[in-house]
């Protein structure tokens, strides 16, 4: 059994059940031990953050940040890291020379499953940072998988709830604009949504005709299975 080292914090809410979950998965598979888990939370300036989410600035800043925490994560003893944030994968090549243990990638992860499922056109809610660099696109390339983004309106409301909800604040205030926002994909013939931002998760999204994948829930399962190796 393997030692998982999480890079949380990017929000809180988000980290905290995926440890949950990892945890409740894990028992229902072997029913008798709990996994051993190391979870470094970044201390992240709030104001930077803000910045990063809303407008896209400043994502430097987060380097150092990743590179700390998975080099004490190492230091600490696990056999691989996690970072459940799709933003923060900006840096993952930085991040993975940093230390000399694997790093998941929650996008390569993501564009394995959704080949497993013959996706071939998924549209994007994520981060305007994650839709700028197109930290999917290349990844998604390989697997010839078509990336629809929101409209430039809706890509501000996406920031707007994404930045709310690693605020903790009241997950309800927002579900009319994402409504608003899935809608425009149907209307675009986009029947398959990627929640590319791990924050999304919390709104427990459901809309008639549309299949939601949770890149979270994707990262979650491959960290199952490298535990288990």
């Amino acid at each position: 059994m393997k030692t998982v080292g999480i890079i949380g914090g990017l929000g809180p809410e988000t980290s905290a059940k995926f440890l949950l979950d990892l945890n409740f998965e894990f028992i229902g598979v072997l029913n008798k031990i709990r996994p051993p888990i190391l979870l470094w939370n970044v201390p992240m300036d709030l104001k930077k953050e803000k910045r990063i989410i809303l407008n896209g600035k400043e994502e430097e800043f987060f380097l150092g940040l990743l590179k700390d925490g998975a080099q004490r994560l190492e230091k600490g003893g696990v056999d691989f890291i996690v970072i459940p944030c799709n933003t923060a994968h900006l840096f993952i090549d930085e991040v993975r020379n940093s230390v000399k243990i694997p790093v998941l990638s929650i996008i390569e992860e993501t564009a394995k499953a959704l080949t497993r499922q013959s996706v071939q056109k998924v549209g994007l809610m994520a981060t305007g940072l994650t839709v700028k660099k197109n930290l999917f696109g290349e990844e998604f390339k390989k697997h010839n998988i078509d990336v629809v983004f929101p409209n430039k309106d809706d890509q501000i409301k996406t920031n707007i709830i994404i930045n709310d909800l690693v605020l903790g604040k009241n997950k309800k205030i927002h579900q009319k604009e994402f409504n608003s926002i899935i809608n425009n994909f149907k209307k675009h013939n986009v029947f398959s949504v990627l929640l590319a931002c791990t924050d999304l998760q919390l709104l427990n999204p459901k809309s008639e005709k549309i299949t939601f994948f949770d890149t979270l829930k994707i990262l979650q399962e491959s960290t199952l299975r490298k535990i288990s190796e």
